[in-house]
């Protein structure tokens, strides 16, 4: 591959593996192992700091992280670039920062099993938004994931009765879909690198500002949650340039069916660590996963 001269020399470990073929693959399966074990470190880390700051710290390493490995001159930086990451760090900072404060009171696993439906939300919001009407495959994994959000939430009957912390996780996942949206329909002409630069410094300003407007815990002592944020912020640094690379390699659609893996290592994380799953909520992360598959399945 040509671009592997960019990333690391011929002779190198590196540079072996990610001329495999099935590396970028691998990149993205290591990325849903990645993301499966914060769901559980921000709900632990939730005890000693405000959700918001939580997620200005992890953003704000993560922008410092890619600043000093890229090294932008602050000239060339450009109008789109800036508008550009300003308008979907805002969308960023509603996908993470509702998911963190909903973590406050909802299970780890339960909360990502509700993340996951961003998935199929997307092609809800294109039609409600630009009249794309969806498809059979992604009619079908709407049914299904509303038959899964229902077993997964513990709803009784017809009742619509959720809590402050699912509705806010719900309200994560849908601002996750309409950052996907919004992308996906943006013709910027925007250096990846600058343009992730200005939507995780975005992220991280809007939160701080959030955390500070409620009065919440704006920093900790405690090594733990300093620990978590920290490693947090440099994993989502490293995952925003693994996905970067992977999925140039990777259909769009191919890259969501893996990224299904990360509501199951993150079930999986929180049973370890005593979370109880009700054989209902189990059924109903299965049917969202096969929502995720099925609104991306290509006929």
């Amino acid at each position: 591959m040509e671009a592997m001269s960019d990333i690391a020399r011929p002779s190198s470990p590196v540079s072996g593996f990610l001329s495999r073929p099935n590396a970028p693959v691998l990149v993205l399966l290591s990325v849903t192992v990645i993301w499966g074990w914060t769901f559980l470190l921000t709900r632990l880390s939730l005890l000693f700091i405000g959700p918001y700051a939580f997620v200005g710290w992890r953003f704000g390493v993560a922008a410092l992280a890619v600043v000093l490995v890229t090294r932008p001159h602050p000239a060339s930086f450009n109008r789109m670039e800036i508008t550009g990451g300003i308008t979907i760090g805002l969308v960023l900072f509603l996908g993470y920062g509702l998911q963190a404060d909903g973590l406050r009171t909802v299970a780890s696993g339960e909360s990502a099993f509700l993340t996951a439906l961003y998935v199929p939300m997307v092609p809800l919001l294109e039609f409600l938004i630009f009249r794309r009407r969806p498809g059979l495959f992604a009619t079908a994994g709407l049914v299904l994931a509303f038959v899964g959000l229902v077993l997964v939430s513990g709803m009784t009957g017809l009742s619509l009765a959720f809590d402050r912390g699912q509705w806010l996780t719900l309200g994560g996942a849908l601002g996750a879909a309409l950052e996907i949206v919004l992308i996906g329909h943006s013709a910027l002409a925007a250096d990846p690198r600058r343009i992730a630069i200005v939507q995780l410094a975005t992220v991280s300003v809007i939160s701080f500002a959030v955390e500070a407007v409620r009065g919440g815990i704006m920093i900790t002592t405690r090594a733990f949650p300093f620990a978590a944020m920290t490693g947090m912020g440099l994993a989502t640094a490293f995952v925003l340039v693994a996905q970067n690379w992977a999925q140039r390699s990777i259909p769009a659609n191919r890259a969501t069916l893996i990224y299904t893996l990360e509501p199951v290592w993150a079930g999986l994380v929180g049973a370890a660590f005593g979370e109880i799953f009700a054989p209902a909520q189990v059924l109903g992360g299965v049917l969202i996963i096969a929502s995720v598959v099925l609104s991306q399945w290509k006929s």
